[in-house]
């Protein structure tokens, strides 16, 4: 396996890929891409929610930082390899976990596919830059 260590991590890169992230969510959300959609499926207002901001940055930033060393642990350093572990993790971890709110809370399945669709063009646009920028 693999010698993992905290010192081969580009924290820059982690940064870069954290903001990313969370800027690409904003637009994914914003009423003229899916945020009227997101709202008429949800019943919530589109407004920005204070309350989501700490845990949600928090959130991101975990998501970011697993992401960086899962693509160190399998030596993916190329944009395309970074890329392709961040759709793995999406594929492993947020499908099932919004499919237990499809299948348990009932969310209509477009909700579903504006969430994880989210999270898929950003996991994998934030393993690319991980991957890419040792």
């Amino acid at each position: 396996m693999n010698q993992f260590q905290f010192s081969a991590i580009n924290y820059l890169a982690v940064l870069v890929a954290w903001i990313v992230h969370i800027v690409m969510g904003l637009i994914w959300f914003r009423p003229e891409l899916f945020g009227k959609e997101w709202s008429k499926l949800t019943g919530k207002e589109l407004a920005p929610a204070k309350k989501w901001l700490v845990p949600g940055l928090i959130g991101h930033l975990l998501m970011i930082f697993v992401l960086v060393i899962l693509i160190k642990l399998t030596n993916a350093n190329t944009g395309f390899s970074g890329m392709v572990i961040g759709l793995l993790a999406w594929i492993g971890f947020v499908v099932p976990m919004e499919s237990g709110e499809l299948v348990w809370e009932k969310i209509p399945f477009r909700l579903f596919l504006l969430r994880t669709g989210n999270q898929l063009v950003g996991m994998a646009v934030s393993g690319f830059i991980l991957g890419a920028w040792q």
